[in-house]
């Protein structure tokens, strides 16, 4: 078990790291590429290794612009009074931000923008009739499940925890055990099977890689990939260097396997499931494929792996909430499961998050409001909308919080061309259509997850990127069974279209998909129920050069409106639900705090987590978000990380405390 320490303890520790640690030249201890390992943050009782000092150190030595160095997010407004805060979009990260800001911004009063008449974003579910009767069925059109942080390097999830205790609703959330969990590929013409690693079944594997011309090139290309993990590392200059480039994931993995079947096969599914992209122009830097491209240029161990210094941060800081037990509790939970959701998918995650906000008195919930611009005057954004009844009305904002597709607020904010970085990001449209035979039986030969398309099947004139089995996924459900399905379309395929396929043609098109992929009789498809969504540019894009697009954006920001206006959601970080709780919450504390991270820390202990070193500096941990939000763009790549040994980071799979922590 983790001992206990008190944080005057920790502090010191922390200090000692300061003193003792010194080794060289400021250039030389400035990269954060040191060999020695550095514990976990996680506890108490965490022992702060150098490269802790190292970190710090770099990231504080660079010089900023002089409106970078003023305080602009105070606890409170410059006249004393109650400062007004506008929360942009009221999506996933929307909600979050202002969930955090109503707990935490007590002198505040929070408004919340939201352009459509519902809040929630890309979260909804519909009940739609099915014909008989007046019984419906649920068609749900966004993310309906998500994946615990035990199998990665991030630690988003713990946000997510937070906010569900914070809600009442941590005992609802369950997790997809004893559900069919195949996952299949379409190509050439039919669904392929991929090969489960956990079951270890090398027969199976066999028998695929021999039958399936889904694997061709992949032989090739993973002798190419052995070859290359032979060959000599980098020096540190080398390394430095090659981490602060960009390319492609389709680059990357082509200079590597040097064949590109691979790629078309199965990469490029796996980049339609997730990001409905190109994997030709998707960075590599800042997709799912960013830990394996770093462990190219940073070779690790099993016990010593990198990760970015803002999680160990992140883990330190959900450690001293005030939900601290139950979200260990939680986390120790969820770590060896595979996916996990509520009864109704996310539903009742989005309608807790709106029916808390409306209950809370420092915040204003507007619906049906655009907002049309943003200017920065007196010291204040003015954000000018339209309200239900078509009239315009501008109020002044100490802060505001934009968690908008990024190319959408920078055509609001006057003058015109003030963020002409953000003017260039993209995202792609989705279609999304539900589809619910009462045949319960369809998917008896193929149960499992789902299948993806890649780039590299042929016929695929609809655009198809996957479909989702909901019918074999849902935890439960007192729906009359059937099999239900949702098929998702367009993406980066309907890049520069100006006009999409109707509702009705898009459900005609899913459904003649459907039926070719899984041989479904058209008999069953005339009894078939259909539901159509258009998603426009639902998921954004991260495109080659993004850090350095970000870092411009910084930048835009500060000049145009010194501070009081921040960026948070997927436009600007990963793609996802948690990693979009994470973002709203970090930008909302940021605003709150009037300071960097650990927020929760300061907050028990009225200090700031620090240490002075040899000279008498003090330094604090590096704040990655920043008046704007994007502040950690500005730092090179190489300086935001950090090597850990792999058994102290909490709530991982590799974490010797965890069979400790769950009796084992």
């Amino acid at each position: 078990m983790t001992s206990k320490r008190s944080e005057d303890l920790l502090v010191s520790l922390l200090r000692s790291a300061y003193r003792n640690a010194r080794h060289g030249s400021p250039a030389r201890t400035s990269t954060s590429l040191a060999s020695r390992p550095l514990s976990s943050l996680a506890a108490p009782s965490s022992l702060l290794h150098s490269s802790i000092r190292k970190q710090v150190a770099c990231s504080r030595s660079g010089k900023f612009p002089r409106s970078q160095t003023r305080t602009f997010a105070t606890v409170k407004a410059d006249n004393g009074k109650t400062r007004e805060i506008a929360v942009l979009g009221g999506g996933v990260t929307g909600l979050t931000a202002a969930h955090y800001l109503a707990r935490y911004a007590k002198d505040a009063h929070i408004t919340l923008y939201e352009a459509s008449d519902r809040l929630g974003g890309w979260i909804h579910g519909q009940l739609v009739p099915t014909g008989n009767g007046d019984e419906k069925i649920l068609f749900q059109s966004g993310p309906r499940m998500l994946r615990p942080g035990g199998a990665s390097l991030k630690y988003d999830d713990l946000v997510f925890y937070d906010v569900l205790i914070n809600l009442g609703i941590e005992h609802k959330l369950l997790p997809h055990e004893g559900l069919p969990n195949a996952r299949y590929i379409y190509y050439p013409d039919h669904l392929v099977k991929l090969p489960d690693p956990s079951r270890k079944s090398i027969l199976e594997i066999l028998r695929s890689y021999l039958t399936e011309p889904i694997w061709d090139g992949a032989l090739k290309s993973a002798f190419n990939a052995a070859l290359a993990a032979m060959n000599t590392p980098p020096d540190s200059d080398s390394r430095s260097s090659l981490l602060e480039q960009d390319e492609s994931v389709g680059e990357s993995l082509g200079r590597l396997f040097k064949d590109d079947r691979h790629i078309n096969n199965i990469i490029s599914a796996i980049a339609h499931g997730i990001y409905g992209g190109d994997v030709y122009k998707l960075s590599v830097k800042h997709t799912i494929f960013e830990p394996w491209w770093r462990s190219t240029i940073l070779p690790s161990n099993h016990d010593n792996i990198y990760l970015e210094l803002k999680e160990l941060v992140l883990e330190l800081g959900m450690s001293r909430t005030p939900n601290r037990n139950k979200i260990a509790t939680l986390a120790n939970k969820a770590v060896h499961w595979k996916t996990m959701a509520f009864e109704d998918g996310l539903l009742t995650l989005k309608n807790s998050l709106i029916e808390d906000l409306r209950n809370q008195r420092n915040v204003t919930v507007k619906t049906s409001t655009p907002v049309t611009s943003l200017a920065y005057k007196d010291d204040r954004v003015s954000v000018t909308s339209t309200d239900k009844k078509k009239q315009k009305q501008t109020k002044q904002y100490d802060q505001v919080i934009s968690t908008i597709f990024s190319k959408h607020l920078a055509g609001l904010v006057e003058p015109k061309g003030s963020l002409t970085s953000l003017s260039q990001t993209h995202a792609v449209t989705i279609m999304v259509v539900n589809i619910w035979f009462p045949n319960p039986n369809l998917l008896a030969n193929n149960p499992g997850f789902g299948y993806l398309v890649p780039t590299s099947t042929p016929d695929n004139d609809a655009c198809i990127l996957g479909v989702l089995f909901d019918s074999d996924m849902e935890l439960s459900s007192s729906e009359r069974r059937g099999t239900k399905l949702t098929v998702m379309m367009g993406g980066h395929y309907w890049d520069g279209w100006v006009e999409y396929p109707t509702e009705e043609m898009a459900s005609a098109i899913a459904l003649e998909a459907v039926q070719r992929h899984l041989g479904i009789d058209p008999a069953e498809a005339e009894q078939a129920v259909t539901h159509a969504y258009l998603a426009r540019e639902c998921l954004p894009q991260h495109f080659v050069g993004h850090q350095q697009r970000m870092k411009d954006a910084h930048y835009e920001l500060l000049k145009s409106f010194q501070g009081r206006l921040s960026v948070a959601g997927p436009s600007y970080t990963t793609i996802g639900v948690m990693p979009a709780m994470r973002a709203g919450c970090e930008a909302a504390m940021r605003v709150a705090r009037g300071h960097g991270p650990p927020w929760f820390y300061h907050e028990r202990h009225g200090r700031r987590l620090g240490a002075v070193d040899d000279d008498g500096n003090y330094h604090e941990f590096p704040d990655h978000v920043g008046v704007t939000g994007l502040l950690g763009f500005t730092r090179p790549y190489a300086k935001t990380l950090c090597q850990v040994e792999s058994s102290s980071l909490r709530y991982k799979r590799w974490w010797k405390g965890y069979a400790v922590n769950n009796g084992k």
